[in-house]
């Protein structure tokens, strides 16, 4: 065992010096001209050293790697992300001196070696002297791009072994009409060059290779966090899911969610946008949403999700959807209720939960009182009315009962029912009652006190003895029906 354990000692100790650099053997104060002729010697030994690796395994603070061509200059740099560390930096400026100028154009390549690798302009002013003939001509050639894309191929060639194709795109240059008025003009231009013709640059962007693999990113805008990412191959109909993202924990927990779809749509048209940029064949697209605003619902057998089609421009579909305020019913008393239960049509139960629930226990209240022959096995329940004071922090102080109690009946079926609301409403009446009080506003809290009160008697006109009727009988089972849909 020993002997094995010298064994890996050994091996470990030989490569930890057969890998590890070279260092200055001379004191630089004792023997100077020794150890600046060795310097020298050195560097050049780690630049003979760096000319074998990738740009990503580059180490040194500072160390990048230079294409050249024509004068025009690509830098190749390692990205310094942990989580991508096979990724890279490229750029290339059309000044092909040693220092850039903010009048320069830009070419910049970031991520990882692919086979089609999409290379793209930094934005650019229409007033920049460089793009004043191209806006003139419209010609390509009449900016600087091809000398700049054939430094920057050298170097995407070197570095990536399996390259088929290069996309280029000029972001768009945004002219303003010249008289003043309309509309900003969008001038942009696409091409590509690919090895099987040349690496001749091309107008437009061709089809996608065939094991292409796109890597979509479509990061938050201004006003929302919601994104899309995608990896994967083109497709005719694409699947994106639309999703906040958050890089740390305290956007996690700040997070408001969208009120409307207006987020959502926003980032579905720059996800459009960048994909058929890159896979031209796509034809259409479905977007599933994260979650649904809160103001919102699904429509009766639609999939919840946004579409956009290419015969359609890309318009964005969102008929899946609509908003409760607009197209829900408009509920201020029971009187609403009542109507609503008549007429066999209370969509959106689940929105009215609470509201109903309490008229649910009112109503069972006078009508089991009212009309006790019309129920099945009742079950005879007392109510109890009680005087309750509290301090001002919200604690029961003391508690006494007002007079008798009122005796009421429930149906045998519907009493588990009826007691579970009984005891949810007495916390949310209670609750109204004291946010009103203690946000020192009175009357909030004997409004709360008061509707019910109001509410009761309602239904007890609404009942008036009349529990032969069919259309109160036909309220009665309907309700009952409509409280299976609430959870």
């Amino acid at each position: 065992m020993s002997s094995k354990l010298l064994f890996v000692f050994a091996v470990l100790i030989c490569f930890q010096f057969g890998t590890a650099q070279e260092k200055n053997k001379y004191n630089p104060y004792a023997q100077p001209k020794k150890w600046k002729k060795e310097e020298e010697r050195l560097k050049q030994v780690r630049e003979a050293a760096k000319g074998n690796l990738k740009v990503w395994e580059l180490t040194d603070h500072g160390d990048h790697k230079l294409y050249e061509v024509d004068g025009y200059r690509a830098r190749f740099t390692p990205n310094s992300s942990r989580r991508a560390p096979k990724e890279f930096i490229a750029l290339v400026s059309s000044n092909k001196g040693e220092k850039y100028s903010p009048l320069d154009l830009f070419i910049e390549y970031r991520g990882a070696c692919e086979q089609q690798m999409t290379v793209k302009t930094l934005s650019i002013m229409y007033t920049n002297p460089i793009v004043q003939k191209f806006l003139e001509t419209r010609d390509i050639n009449d900016l600087p791009v091809v000398g700049m894309l054939n430094a920057m191929k050298k170097g995407l060639r070197d570095q990536c072994d399996d390259l088929e194709s290069i996309r280029f795109s000029l972001s768009p240059i945004y002219v303003p009409p010249k008289d003043g008025t309309g509309k900003n003009q969008k001038v942009e231009y696409n091409g590509h060059m690919n090895k099987n013709t040349g690496w001749q640059l091309t107008a437009g962007f061709d089809d996608a290779l065939d094991n292409f693999v796109l890597k979509l990113y479509t990061p938050p805008g201004p006003n929302s966090m919601l994104a899309v990412k995608y990896e994967g191959a083109c497709n005719a109909t694409q699947k994106l899911h639309i999703a906040p993202v958050f890089s740390n924990n305290t956007e996690r927990y700040a997070y408001q969610k969208e009120k409307t779809l207006y987020g959502y749509e926003e980032v579905a048209k720059r996800a459009i946008q960048q994909y058929v940029l890159e896979c031209p064949t796509a034809e259409e697209f479905v977007f599933s949403l994260d979650y649904l605003p809160e103001p919102m619902f699904i429509r009766e057998d639609k999939e919840g999700v946004i579409r956009a089609s290419k015969k359609d421009n890309w318009k964005l579909d969102v008929s899946d959807f609509g908003y409760f305020r607009s197209e829900g019913p408009k509920i201020n008393d029971y009187e609403d209720i009542l109507t609503l239960l008549e007429n066999k049509d209370f969509p959106f139960i689940d929105r009215y939960s609470d509201f109903f629930k309490l008229f649910y226990e009112d109503f069972m209240d006078v009508y089991g009182t009212t009309c006790r022959s019309n129920l099945t096995n009742p079950t005879k329940i007392s109510i109890h009315a009680f005087e309750s004071r509290y301090n001002s922090e919200g604690y029961k102080i003391s508690e006494s009962e007002i007079g008798p109690p009122q005796v009421s009946y429930v149906e045998t079926a519907y009493l588990k029912r009826y007691q579970n609301y009984s005891y949810y409403n007495k916390g949310t009446v209670l609750y109204n009652v004291f946010r009103g009080f203690f946000s020192g506003n009175t009357q909030n809290g004997v409004d709360a006190i008061l509707f019910r009160v109001r509410g009761q008697q309602h239904i007890r006109k609404y009942i008036n003895n009349n529990c032969n009727g069919e259309e109160l009988k036909a309220v009665y089972d309907y309700m009952q029906e409509l409280t299976a849909e609430i959870k």
